[in-house]
């Protein structure tokens, strides 16, 4: 489908990923035991601990999950409005004020 995320070709093929899965999944040349991707990890925690803020920022991102963002309105504009009632009413030539009507099951009084 064109146009979802995450989808960059024919029924969501992802060539980059499958690239990418490939090359950290092979044996890292230093240490054949072990993959690429661990050597990059290692790599990104000894930056972290350097100081790098943004190697120690995808750790906590990666470990502990994003942080949430607050949702906002515009501080130059009225709040957002909260609904606080919701009510039934029922439109018709015949019985223009609901008369005789049952309120529908567990509806309170409005």
């Amino acid at each position: 489908m064109a146009g979802v995320k995450g989808r960059s070709g024919p029924q969501g093929e992802k060539p980059w990923r499958q690239a990418l899965m490939l090359a950290v999944n092979r044996p890292d040349d230093g240490q054949p035991d072990r993959k690429l991707l661990a050597k990059i990890a290692e790599q990104v925690a000894i930056a972290a601990a350097g100081g790098d803020m943004q190697a120690a920022k995808e750790i906590g991102d990666r470990l502990d999950g994003k942080a949430p963002q607050a949702i906002v309105g515009d501080s130059d504009a009225d709040p957002i409005n909260v609904l606080t009632t919701i009510k039934r009413v029922i439109v018709g030539t015949g019985n223009p004020d609901g008369s005789g009507v049952p309120p529908a099951p567990g509806a309170g009084s409005v």
